[in-house]
C-alpha cells in the first residue's frame, strides 16, 4: 500500500478527519529492536541486504498498550523494527544494500556509504522507488543509517519519520563482538487545537525501541568488563549517566567522523553528553554487585510524564522484588517486571544487576567507625512566587527550623578513603530520596528508591517524617553532586541538589583558591510555564551571584558543576569578549592524566550531571567576565571575576 502523510494517519489510526477510516486494515505494530542480530546475508565477504520503509504503531511500553503512528525500516520480507535493522560487518566488507519505498511521499536515505565521510547529501527515494547501493565497510567503529523526508536534518525529525534510524557497526577485521549496542529514540508531536492554538508538545522516549519499566534488563558477572555502542540520532540532547561506576570513551563521533582514544587518553566520565547525531564507545568494568541504572539526566526525558499509560509509568523493582518487600518472590508470569510507586520513571533508562562475586579487600580506613552527618531535606514557602523552594539543610547542633532550606545545598566536603554515614532526614510532605552522584559506592545507598541494591535488600523511598542512613566511602578526590532522585522534575527544579567535594592530605580543600560554580534550577520545572518564571536557572541560588576575587600570578581552580533540570549550560571565561586560557585538570571527578591536560580556550558546554575542574592563572589586573548561559536566547549570567 501506498501511503501520502495524511492517508499515513488514517491507516494509523490517527486524526484525518478528511480520510474515512472504515476502509484502514489495521496497523502493522512495530517490533523492538535489541541489535543483538545482524540483518542481512553475508557471503564470502559480501553482504546483501534489502531494506524498505514501512508505516507501523510503536508501542514503547507493554504490545498491548496504546501506541504511536511512525515509520521504521524493515528487512524485506521480515517486521518493521526500530531501530532498524542492524548492519554490522568486518572493515572490508562490500555492501550491496537495495531500499524500497513503498509511500506516497519521497523520503532522503542517509549513511548507507563508507566512513569516515565529509559529507552526506543522501539517497532520494521517490515514491514507489527502489535505489541500489554498493560500497565497501571503512573505517572500523559506531555509525549509523537513517532516513527523512526532504529537507530535514538529523535534528529536525520529530513525528513520523523520527524512528527511522539503524545502527551500523565496522568490526576490525577478525573482531568478536563483545559489546551491546542501544540506539535512543524520540517520537514528538507538536500540534495546535481546534482554534489553531499551540499545545505542548507531546514527548515519549525509547532505547531500542522501549521505554522503562519494559526496555532491557542487562545482567553481567561481577569484575567483568562491560562495552556498549551509544547512538543518538534523535532531535535532542541526551547527557547519559551511569550510576556507581566510571566509564572510559573509548571512542565519539557524530555519524560521519569520529575520535578514537587509545590508553590513558581514553576519556573517564560518569556522565556524557550526546548531541543529536552524536555516537559513543565506552567501557566500563562491574566491580559491585546490585542493581544500576544508565539514564538521561534530563528529568523529563525519564519523567513519568513522558509515558503512555496512566499519565506514568511506575520505576521497575529488582528481578524477583516486591513492592516494600525485602523478600524474594518468584518472577511474575509472563514475564513483566513488577512494579512499584516508589520512584516513578519512564523513557530512557537502562536497569543493570551485576552478579555477586568475589569484594575486593576493604582498606583499614574503610574498616573505621563511619563520621555522621544529618543531612535535613526541607521546604521553604514562596521561594518562587506562590511556588515552595526545596533545599537541604546540614543539621550542626540544635534542629534548624523546618523552613530553613540552601540552594544549592551546603557543601558536603568528605575525605578519600574514610568513611561516611549521611542520615537523610525528609521533613516535606512527600517521599523522596538522594543520589550521590559519581560516587563510586554499594548499590544500596546510590538513592534509585525501589531499585538500588541487591535481591533481599532493595532501598525503600524516604517518607515523610522518615530517614535513611547512606554509608559509604569516597574512594577518589573530585567535585561531584548530590541531589534527589525522586519526582526529579519538581525537586530538582525546586532546589534539591549540592556540591559534594572529596579531598585527601595531597589536595586539601581551600576556598580561598577554589571557586565553586554551582548551576541549577530556579524553580519547579513543572510549573515554570504557567507561573511565568523566565529564567532557567540560577548560578550558586542566585540570578545575580556575588564577584570573584583573585590574584594575579596565583591559580585557581575552578569547579564547575551543571545540574539544571532542564538546560546545557555554557560556561565561558573572558575578557573584552576574547576567550581566556585555562587547563583542564579533571572530568565528573576523575583527575585526567597529563596528557589531557593541556590548556584550551576557557569555553565548555555541559548536561546536567556533568562537573569539571580547570586551573586557571590570571596575568594581568583587570576585571574578567565568567559567563554562564543557556542555548535559550538572552539567558546569560555573567560572573564579574575581579583581579588584583
Amino acid at each position: 500500500m501506498r501511503l501520502t502523510p495524511v492517508a499515513l494517519l488514517a491507516f494509523l489510526g490517527s486524526p484525518a478527519p478528511a480520510v474515512p477510516r472504515t476502509a484502514a486494515p489495521a496497523p502493522e505494530a512495530i517490533a523492538a529492536n535489541d541489535n543483538r542480530r545482524p540483518a542481512g546475508h553475508l557471503e564470502r565477504g559480501v553482504l546483501t541486504l534489502r531494506l524498505e520503509v514501512r508505516a507501523g504503531v510503536l508501542h514503547p511500553e507493554q504490545d498491548a498498550d496504546p501506541g504511536l503512528p511512525a515509520l521504521a525500516f524493515a528487512e524485506v520480507g521480515g517486521p518493521i523494527q526500530v531501530p532498524g535493522p542492524l548492519i554490522r560487518v568486518p572493515q572490508g566488507t562490500e555492501l550491496r544494500v537495495s531500499i524500497r519505498n513503498p509511500l506516497d511521499s519521497t523520503l532522503v536515505i542517509h549513511g548507507l556509504g563508507p566512513r569516515p565521510a565529509a559529507s552526506d547529501s543522501g539517497l532520494v527515494l521517490h515514491p514507489g522507488e527502489t535505489r541500489d547501493v554498493r560500497f565497501r565497510a571503512g573505517t572500523p567503529g559506531t555509525w549509523y543509517y537513517w532516513g527523512a523526508f526532504p529537507g530535514l536534518g538529523i535534528a529536525d525529525r520529530q513525528w513520523l519519520d523520527s524512528q527511522l534510524a539503524g545502527a551500523f557497526v565496522v568490526d576490525p577485521p577478525g573482531a568478536a563482538p563483545d559489546d551491546r549496542i542501544f540506539v535512543l529514540g524520540l517520537w514528538s508531536h507538536p500540534h495546535e487545537d481546534s482554534a489553531g492554538v499551540p499545545q505542548p508538545v507531546e514527548e515519549h522516549m525509547v532505547i531500542n525501541g522501549k521505554a522503562w519499566p519494559y526496555t532491557e534488563r542487562l545482567t553481567y558477572a561481577r569484575g567483568g568488563t562491560v562495552r556498549w555502542r551509544v547512538i543518538n540520532p534523535t532531535i535532542a540532547s541526551h547527557p547519559m549517566h551511569l550510576h556507581g561506576f566510571f566509564f572510559h570513551v573509548d571512542s565519539r563521533g557524530d555519524g560521519r567522523s569520529q575520535e578514537v582514544f587509545r590508553g590513558d587518553e581514553r576519556p573517564l566520565e560518569v556522565t556524557h553528553l550526546m548531541n543529536p547525531g552524536a555516537t559513543l564507545a565506552m567501557s566500563w568494568v562491574a566491580e559491585r554487585e546490585g542493581n544500576w541504572v544508565f539514564h538521561c539526566h534530563f528529568p523529563f526525558h525519564v519523567s513519568y510524564h513522558v509515558a503512555l499509560v496512566g499519565g506514568g509509568a511506575t520505576a521497575a523493582m529488582a528481578p524477583g522484588m516486591t513492592a516494600g518487600s525485602s523478600e524474594a518472590v518468584p518472577a511474575t508470569p509472563a514475564g513483566r517486571p513488577a512494579v512499584t510507586q516508589a520512584h516513578r520513571m519512564s523513557g530512557l533508562v537502562l536497569g543493570i544487576y551485576v552478579e555477586p562475586g568475589a569484594a575486593p579487600a576493604r582498606s583499614a580506613a574503610a574498616s573505621r567507625p563511619p563520621r555522621d552527618i544529618r543531612l535535613l531535606v526541607q521546604s521553604s514557602p514562596h521561594r518562587y512566587g506562590p511556588l515552595a523552594g526545596l533545599g537541604y539543610v546540614v543539621q550542626r547542633g540544635v534542629a534548624p527550623a523546618l523552613d530553613s532550606i540552601e540552594v544549592p545545598g551546603p557543601v558536603l566536603l568528605l575525605r578519600r578513603g574514610e568513611p561516611v554515614r549521611i542520615t537523610v532526614v525528609n521533613h516535606l510532605a512527600e517521599a523522596t530520596a538522594v543520589h550521590w552522584h559519581g560516587i563510586e559506592l554499594e548499590s544500596f545507598p546510590d538513592g534509585v528508591p525501589g531499585w538500588s541494591g541487591t535481591p533481599g535488600r532493595i532501598m525503600p523511598p524516604i517518607q515523610p517524617g522518615d530517614s535513611f542512613a547512606a554509608e559509604f566511602v569516597p574512594p577518589r578526590a573530585g567535585t561531584y553532586i548530590y541531589h534527589t532522585h525522586a519526582n526529579e522534575q519538581l525537586q530538582l527544579g525546586s532546589g534539591l541538589y549540592g556540591p559534594l567535594l572529596v579531598v585527601d592530605s595531597a589536595r586539601p580543600y581551600d576556598p580561598e583558591t577554589e571557586k565553586l560554580i554551582v548551576v541549577g534550577g530556579a524553580g519547579p520545572a513543572d510549573s515554570l510555564p504557567q507561573f511565568g518564571y523566565e529564567s532557567p536557572g540560577l548560578v550558586n541560588g542566585s540570578a545575580d551571584p556575588p564577584p570573584l576575587d583573585l590574584r594575579v600570578g596565583r591559580t585557581y581552580r575552578f569547579r564547575l558543576i551543571n545540574i539544571n533540570p532542564d538546560w546545557r549550560i555554557i560556561f565561558s571565561l573572558t575578557s573584552d569578549a576574547a576567550l581566556q586560557q585555562w587547563r583542564p585538570v579533571a572530568k565528573d571527578g576523575a583527575d585526567l592524566p597529563a596528557s589531557q591536560r593541556r590548556p584550551r580556550p576557557a569555553w565548555l558546554l555541559t548536561g546536567p550531571g556533568e562537573t569539571a575542574d580547570f586551573e586557571f592563572t590570571p596575568r594581568a589586573p583587570g576585571d574578567l567576565r565568567l559567563e554562564v548561559k543557556t542555548l535559550l536566547p538572552g539567558w546569560i549570567v555573567p560572573v564579574v571575576v575581579r583581579v588584583r
